[in-house]
């Protein structure tokens, strides 16, 4: 799937309406950072989506070879819709954009990648921030942060195996779930220009 060569090069989106978090991992070297909107600075919701959209894009390398991508999120009560929705709007726009570029990716779960991280797939979100500081030393300014750092790891372990460098038990897990279960695109696939 990559040069044996050169470091695998990976990216993890938390995509949100007003701070998408990204992280975009060389080899050993992590660069981590946040997208922020605010609704009043755009003419309409199209144009934010747009914004969001092509700054995401704009921190993916070229030679990268896997990316993932937070699913969507369900609604726990009606207050939460609008939202939602906005959400799987940006989601899917994105994702369009990742699919015909050819970029390889995944779409875990929320609690696949709190599990990959943690070891626990219902954890608060603190503790995946605390978590990410521990295990690799990124001091996320948030959650969108940890989760795309998190993200950037698991896409690292698909691209790789889901055993090498002696991973937890539970982040195998997580690598052969995701495998088996979760939506990919671009993976395995020759994409025609």
């Amino acid at each position: 799937m990559c040069d044996k060569n050169r470091d695998i090069v990976t990216v993890g989106i938390d995509l949100s309406m007003a701070s998408t978090g990204y992280c975009v991992k060389r080899g050993s070297v992590m660069s981590v950072g946040t997208i922020k909107t605010k609704k009043q600075d755009f003419a309409n919701d199209l144009d934010r989506l747009k914004y969001i959209r092509d700054a995401v894009l704009a921190q993916v390398p070229a030679d990268v070879d896997m990316i993932c991508i937070e699913d969507f999120f369900t609604p726990s009560n009606r207050g939460q819709t609008g939202a939602a929705i906005m959400l799987a709007m940006l989601g899917t726009l994105v994702r369009v954009e990742l699919y015909d570029r050819g970029y390889p990716f995944f779409v875990p779960v929320p609690m696949q990648i709190k599990k990959f991280v943690t070891g626990k797939g219902n954890v608060q979100k603190n503790i995946v921030v605390r978590e990410v500081y521990k295990r690799w030393g990124i001091d996320a300014k948030d959650d969108n942060q940890a989760d795309a750092c998190g993200m950037a790891h698991l896409a690292e372990a698909l691209v790789e195996d889901a055993g090498v460098n002696d991973r937890p038990k539970y982040q195998v897990e997580v690598v052969k779930k995701v495998l088996e279960s979760r939506p990919r695109y671009n993976v395995g696939e020759k994409v025609e220009k």
